[in-house]
């Protein structure tokens, strides 16, 4: 099934069908490898410093063998080194879900409404004695939560009724479905009444069961700037960044072709594993992770290195809850990293990785560019001043999980197999939250009750 839903989706760029079978070239996210082409358009961007950092991963003793293709059902048990696909096309442009829309969009623009800058506030329910109903949503036009650029504190909102014909289908991620639901009667009851909501369907698992990757960053500095780099700004004005008029006027050949990620180590923390668990990315830029202020360190430094240890699979479930029966009360998203009874072994997967990475950079090629180690730093050099320096500097952003799909007999399920709200008829969930079903299946699904209805 996975197979049949990624190939439908994929429009690989750079592979050849009969050779590789398990991609898609039909769909409509485009994917495709590194853009080496930049090199051969621009021969000067590839310094002694940039060849060294790309061939670092290499080392089949520390990495393990070449993996051809990451992304073949072959290669799910595979370890060691890889290049991963992006999703770009091939004018170095992203490839995403919004393309799709914008497509469907030109080509059935009577089917397809969008309202941006529009808060959705709740579901509407019809609740009789016996059934509840989905029949639309409620929207506040202008309004923002408080995690966005334009919020400027929680008003009093002006909200209007949308109104369904068929069914609802909620899509406002890991964080906002849940609260949508909650927000509308449905979730545990007792956290419900705290807040004055009418619990009209108790299914306690809503907002329960938060999953993200555990990734940690190490960042060294190099002795050079990277030269694909000189003079980048990262900026969206072309007057104030020469490297983006560069890129506009050079069919897109310079550092803004890359998306980061140069290559990847796939590694087993055990042997009782059925497949690799830890993911280590290297990046040629200084990246601490997702927090306040990184964005402006990775304009600003173009001689960092940075290898991001990503746990798959960890042992935590976290919770996402509401702090009031307002639609802006900000949420309580409690990730509880490490807290469950794997959490050690999570550390510990993550510590040996970082260990790992510390080797590869201090391996020819790339030692003699490497200036320094910047975190966690020469000084923090047991297993316990890792794991305190992992503790602290722990991040994600893969989250998925918070409205599970399960079977009846599972009490924190909230869905069921065809993205339905248990308890409440006409209404779906189909998004990260209900992860790892995804929208194709999804759109399978729902065309066939709609045939049938």
């Amino acid at each position: 099934m996975q197979s049949t839903y990624f190939r439908r989706i994929e429009k690989n760029l750079y592979l050849e069908p009969l050779l590789f079978p398990d991609h898609g070239y039909n769909g409509w996210l485009k994917t495709s490898s590194l853009p080496l082409d930049v090199f051969i358009a621009n021969p000067f961007l590839l310094d002694l410093q940039t060849t060294a950092f790309i061939l670092s991963q290499w080392d089949p003793l520390v990495t393990g063998p070449p993996i051809p293709d990451i992304n073949s059902l072959s290669a799910d048990s595979a370890f060691g080194f890889a290049t991963p696909s992006f999703t770009t096309d091939n004018q170095h442009l992203r490839s995403s879900v919004r393309d799709r829309l914008a497509d469907v969009l030109q080509s059935q623009p009577e089917n397809l409404h969008f309202a941006s800058d529009t808060l959705a506030t709740k579901i509407l329910l019809c609740n009789s004695s016996s059934t509840v109903t989905a029949y639309g949503v409620q929207i506040a036009p202008g309004a923002a939560l408080p995690v966005a650029s334009k919020f400027n504190g929680k008003v009093n909102l002006n909200v209007k009724n949308v109104t369904a014909r068929h069914e609802v289908i909620i899509s406002a991620g890991v964080f906002q479905s849940p609260q949508l639901l909650m927000l509308s009667g449905i979730g545990d009851k007792d956290q419900l009444s705290q807040f004055g909501i009418e619990s009209l369907v108790h299914l306690p698992g809503v907002g329960s069961n938060l999953q993200d990757h555990d990734e940690v960053s190490v960042n060294w500095l190099l002795k050079d700037n990277f030269t694909i780099f000189n003079g980048c700004k990262f900026l969206s004005n072309r007057t104030e960044d020469p490297c983006l008029a560069y890129w506009l006027d050079h069919d897109h050949k310079n550092g803004y072709a890359f998306t980061g990620i140069i290559n990847s180590v796939l590694t087993q923390s055990s042997s009782n594993l059925p497949a690799p668990d830890v993911l280590t990315y290297y990046v040629p830029a200084f990246f601490r992770g997702f927090f306040r202020g990184v964005p402006q360190e990775v304009a600003d430094i173009h001689n960092g290195l940075t290898a991001v240890v990503l746990k798959a699979h960890p042992s935590t479930r976290g919770t996402v809850r509401l702090t009031g029966s307002h639609p802006q009360d900000p949420l309580d998203i409690q990730k509880l990293h490490f807290q469950e009874s794997g959490g050690p072994t999570d550390v510990a997967a993550i510590r040996e990785s970082i260990k790992r990475a510390r080797t590869l950079v201090a391996l020819p090629p790339i030692d003699v560019f490497v200036q320094e180690e910047i975190a966690p730093g020469p000084n923090v050099t047991t297993d316990d001043e890792i794991d305190n320096f992992i503790f602290n500097r722990i991040f994600g952003h893969h989250a998925c999980c918070t409205n599970a799909i399960g079977p009846d007999n599972d009490p924190n399920a909230v869905l069921d197999g065809d993205f339905k709200v248990r308890g409440v008829n006409n209404l779906r969930v189909v998004d990260l939250s209900s992860w790892p079903n995804i929208s194709e299946k999804a759109a399978d699904v729902i065309l066939a009750a709609a045939r049938k209805a």
